[in-house]
C-alpha cells in the first residue's frame, strides 16, 4: 500500500510540474514581467507567456512621447509564446509595452526601462538582506531608501505548504515574484550584495541597472545546474552517481533528496523561469555548503564550468561565454579546519585563472568578520564585496580600464635566502595596503612555516624572506584561516583596488603552517574568534593585576606593541588563544594550540620604568593545572631580570629544555607542546612599566638565534639544573625583599 501511495505523489508532483496550457488558454504574461521592469540594453527583450495556440501575439514598444520605438510578433505554439522586440541603448527612458493577441490588447506594461541587466544567485551570504547590515539597518531606522533607478526582480525563496517548492521540470513561471525599485521599502529586503553592485553600477555607467535576484540560502551549486546540462557532461554525473545524489524521475520522490543540496531543482525553480532574459553577467556568492560537504576542487570546478558553459546557452548569451563575477567565501570553523578555507578559495583562483575573458574572482579574506543575529558563518560586512563585484563586472563587460579580479600569483623561485613570487592582473603594480607586510610565511627544509618579511621589487614582483629562514624551500601567503590583517594588493588609480589572491609555492614541502597569530606581533589589539557559542572579536590579551594598552608610539617592530602598567608587585599577562567552554578548554581554531614543532620562544621586551622588572617564567598550560616552563637559552634560568635603562632586550627561551611545573631536574623536549590551553607571562616589579613586542615562535634551536655570544656550549647537566632552579629561587627572594 504504501509503494502504491509513493508512486501517486510521484505523478502528482510530476503533473504540477507542467504547466496547464491548452488549445483554449486566456492570453497572459508570466508573472517575471511587470510594470517597473528593467531588460538589458541594446539585445533582444524577449516578451514571454501563455496564449492560445495559432494565435498573433504582437509586442510595441512606445517611448515616453507615445511614439512606436520597436516592435515585434509571433505565433503561439503549444500554448505558450515568445516574441523578441530589439532593445534600446541603456537610458533613463521609461517606456511602455502594449500585447496584443490575434489584435486584442491583453497586457499593458508602464515604466519600462533598458540598461545594465545582471543576475545575482548562489546560497545565503548572495541571499543577505540589505537590513542586516550596518549601511541597511541605518537606511531603514532614518526611513531612507535607494534609488529609482534600481530595478529588482525579487525572487522569492521557493517554500511552498511549509518546505522548499520542488520541480522536476525546468518551470515557465515563478508564483510570487515582483519587481520593484530601490527608491521602496522592499529594498531593505532585497540582497546586499546585490545591492551595492547595483548602487555603484548605476554610479559608473548613468544608466539604470536591474538585478535578477534568484539567491537561496543553503544551497549547494549542484541544485543550480539543469538536468540536460548535467545528462551531457559524464564527468559531472558520474561525480552525483557515485555519490547516490543522481535522482531521475523514478527517484525524485526520495525522501532522501534534498531540495537544495542535491541535483537541479533551484535551476528548476529559480533559473529556469529566467531564461527569457539577457543578462550581461552573473555574480555568484556560494560554496559554503560544498566545502561543508568536503567536495574537491575538482568536483566544485567540474559544477562551476558546466553551470558557466550551460546558462551561456540558456541566457542566449552570443559573446562568448557569459561573464560571472564570484567572490571567495569568508573564514568560518568549517569541519576539516582552518586551511580549509583557504583551499577551497584556491578552487575560485584557479576558475579565475583558467579563462580571465568571462571570469573574475573577489578576494574577501580581509574584511571584517563582525556578524549579528544570522550567525558567524554570515558576516555583516557586504559593501565591499558589492562594489568590488562592479568594478570587476565593468571592466569584464564594459571596457573599464581597472584589473577585472584579484592580483594572482604565477610562480616564484628561490634565489639565495628569499623566495620571488611573480604576480599578473596587478593594475598599476603590486602594493601594501598598510605600512608593514603582512600574511606572508616560508619554510626551510624542515617544512616548518614562520612569518616572514616582504618587499615589492618591482611592479609584478614581491621578494619574501626571513632572518630565521637562511634557505627557504617554500612561501605562502594568506592562506591561514583568520588572514584579515594579510595585505599584499593590486593599485588602481593612485590606491590599493583589490586583495591579492592567497597562493602557495611549493607548498607540498610545508609540514607545519605558520597562523597569524594577532597576539604575537602586538600589532592588533583584538583578533576573530568563532569556536564558541558566542564567537566574535576579543582582546589578544588578557591581564591579572595589571593593565594592557596598545602602544604606537614605541615599538621594536611592526605597527604597534603591547604597554603593561602593574601597581600590583606581582602580575602576569596571557595571549588570549581560549575559552573555557563548560567543562572543557577550547583552543581557538585560528590561534593555534600547537608549538610542538618549534624549538625557540623569542621575545622582545623593554622597561620603561625606574626599577628592574623580572619575568619570572612562562608556563605553557597543556591542562588545568599542567604547565612547562622553558629555561631562558642564555642563563638557564626560567627568568631573567630586566634592567631599567628604557632600552629593548631579545629574550630567547628553549622550547626543547621544558621544566614540568618549572622545577629543576627533568628538562623535556618541545613535543610536550602540542596541545597548549594556556600561556602565561609571569613578572615581578615596583610600579612595572613595561612593553612587549615581536613574540615569535621558531624551528631551530636559540643556538642558531644567538643574540651574543654569552651563550655556553653543550648541554647542562642534572645538578647544574638544580643549581640553575636554586639560584632563580634566591633572585625571587632577592627581588621580594628590595620591593
Amino acid at each position: 500500500m504504501k509503494k502504491v501511495v509513493s508512486i501517486i505523489l510521484a505523478c502528482i508532483v510530476l503533473v504540477l510540474s507542467v504547466p496547464a496550457v491548452n488549445a483554449q488558454t486566456v492570453p497572459r504574461l508570466y508573472n517575471v514581467y511587470a510594470s517597473g521592469m528593467l531588460f538589458q540594453q541594446k539585445r533582444d527583450a524577449v516578451f514571454a507567456g501563455e496564449a492560445k495556440t495559432g494565435s498573433n501575439v504582437k509586442v510595441s514598444l512606445y517611448n515616453s512621447a507615445g511614439a512606436l520605438a520597436a516592435s515585434g510578433e509571433g505565433t503561439a505554439k503549444n500554448g505558450v509564446f515568445s516574441v523578441s522586440v530589439p532593445a534600446p541603448e541603456g537610458s533613463f527612458e521609461r517606456y511602455t509595452v502594449r500585447l496584443s493577441a490575434d489584435g486584442a490588447e491583453f497586457a499593458s506594461l508602464t515604466d519600462v526601462v533598458f540598461g545594465a541587466l545582471w543576475l545575482a544567485f548562489g546560497q545565503s551570504n548572495m541571499e543577505y538582506y540589505l537590513n542586516k547590515t550596518p549601511e541597511g539597518k541605518e537606511m531603514e531606522a532614518a526611513g531612507r531608501t535607494g534609488s529609482a533607478d534600481i530595478h529588482v526582480l525579487q525572487i522569492p525563496v521557493p517554500y511552498e505548504n511549509g518546505g522548499y517548492r520542488t520541480a522536476y521540470l525546468p518551470q515557465t513561471d515563478i508564483p510570487g515574484c515582483s519587481w520593484f525599485t530601490a527608491d521602496s521599502s522592499q529594498v531593505y529586503q532585497m540582497s546586499a550584495v546585490a545591492y551595492f553592485f547595483a548602487e555603484e553600477m548605476l554610479k559608473d555607467l548613468h544608466m539604470p541597472v536591474g538585478v535578477l535576484n534568484a539567491a537561496v540560502g543553503g544551497s549547494a551549486i549542484a541544485s543550480w545546474v539543469s538536468r540536460a546540462a548535467i545528462d551531457g557532461d559524464p564527468t559531472v554525473k558520474s561525480h552525483l552517481i557515485n555519490e547516490g545524489r543522481y535522482f531521475d524521475e523514478s527517484r525524485w520522490s526520495d525522501p532522501e533528496r534534498s531540495l537544495l543540496y542535491d541535483m537541479t531543482n533551484l535551476y528548476n525553480t529559480n533559473i529556469a523561469p529566467l531564461t527569457h532574459f539577457r543578462p550581461e553577467g552573473a555574480i555568484w556568492y556560494q560554496g559554503c555548503t560544498d566545502l561543508i560537504f568536503d567536495h574537491s576542487a575538482d568536483y566544485y570546478s567540474s559544477f562551476f564550468n558546466l553551470m558557466q558553459n550551460s546558462y551561456t546557452s540558456d541566457f542566449g548569451y552570443t559573446e562568448g561565454k557569459l561573464p560571472i563575477v564570484f567572490t571567495q567565501i569568508a573564514y568560518y570553523i568549517y569541519p576539516n579546519g582552518p586551511f580549509g578555507v583557504t583551499a577551497f578559495n584556491e578552487t575560485f583562483t584557479a576558475l579565475a585563472k583558467e579563462d580571465p575573458s568571462c571570469r573574475a574572482m573577489i578576494p574577501i579574506y580581509d574584511l571584517s568578520l563582525a556578524f549579528n543575529e544570522m550567525g558567524a558563518i554570515h558576516p555583516m560586512t557586504k559593501k565591499p564585496i558589492g562594489r568590488r563585484m562592479c568594478q570587476s563586472a565593468e571592466a569584464l563587460v564594459h571596457g573599464a580600464a581597472q584589473p577585472a579580479g584579484a592580483a594572482v600569483c604565477t610562480g616564484g623561485r628561490v634565489e639565495g635566502d628569499s623566495v620571488y613570487l611573480t604576480f599578473e592582473n596587478t593594475g598599476d603594480g603590486l602594493c601594501f595596503a598598510s605600512d608593514v607586510p603582512r600574511g606572508f610565511a616560508v619554510c626551510g627544509a624542515d617544512g616548518i612555516a614562520v612569518e616572514a618579511q616582504a618587499e615589492i621589487v618591482d611592479k609584478n614582483t614581491v621578494r619574501v624572506f626571513s632572518p630565521y629562514v637562511p634557505e627557504p624551500a617554500a612561501a605562502t601567503y594568506a592562506v591561514y584561516g583568520w588572514s584579515e590583517r594579510a595585505n599584499l594588493w593590486s593599485s588602481f588609480g593612485g590606491a590599493p583596488y583589490l586583495p591579492a589572491a592567497s597562493f602557495g609555492i611549493n607548498s607540498k614541502e610545508i609540514k607545519r603552517h605558520y597562523a597569524d597569530n594577532a597576539w604575537m606581533n602586538c600589532d592588533d589589539a583584538r583578533f576573530f574568534e568563532s569556536d564558541t557559542v558566542s564567537p566574535g572579536y576579543i582582546d589578544s590579551w588578557s591581564a591579572s593585576n595589571c593593565t594592557v594598552a596598545q602602544e604606537n608610539g614605541i615599538v621594536c617592530e611592526g605597527l604597534a606593541a603591547m604597554r603593561v602598567h602593574a601597581s600590583a608587585y606581582r602580575f602576569t599577562v596571557s595571549p588570549n588563544i581560549s575559552v573555557k567552554n563548560k567543562l572543557e578548554t577550547v583552543v581557538f581554531d585560528n590561534a593555534d594550540g600547537d608549538y610542538s614543532s618549534y624549538h625557540t620562544l623569542l621575545l622582545n621586551v623593554q622597561n620603561c620604568g625606574k626599577r628592574e622588572i623580572r619575568l619570572n617564567e612562562i608556563r605553557f598550560y597543556t591542562g588545568a593545572l599542567t604547565y612547562y616552563t622553558p629555561v631562558c637559552s642564555s642563563t638557564d634560568y626560567t627568568g631573567v631580570t630586566l634592567p631599567a635603562d628604557g632600552a629593548w632586550h631579545t629574550l630567547q627561551f628553549d622550547l626543547d629544555s621544558l621544566l614540568p611545573f618549572g622545577a629543576a631536574g627533568i628538562s623535556l623536549g618541545s613535543g610536550k607542546l602540542s596541545e597548549v590551553q594556556r600561556i602565561v607571562f609571569s613578572f615581578e616589579g615596583e610600579n612595572a612599566d613595561m612593553i612587549l613586542d615581536g613574540i615569535r615562535v621558531l624551528p631551530g634551536s636559540p643556538r642558531q638565534y644567538a643574540q651574543s655570544e654569552a651563550e655556553e656550549d653543550g648541554k647542562t647537566g642534572f645538578f647544574e639544573r638544580i643549581l640553575a632552579w636554586l639560584k632563580s629561587v634566591a633572585e625571587r627572594i632577592r627581588m621580594f625583599f628590595t620591593k
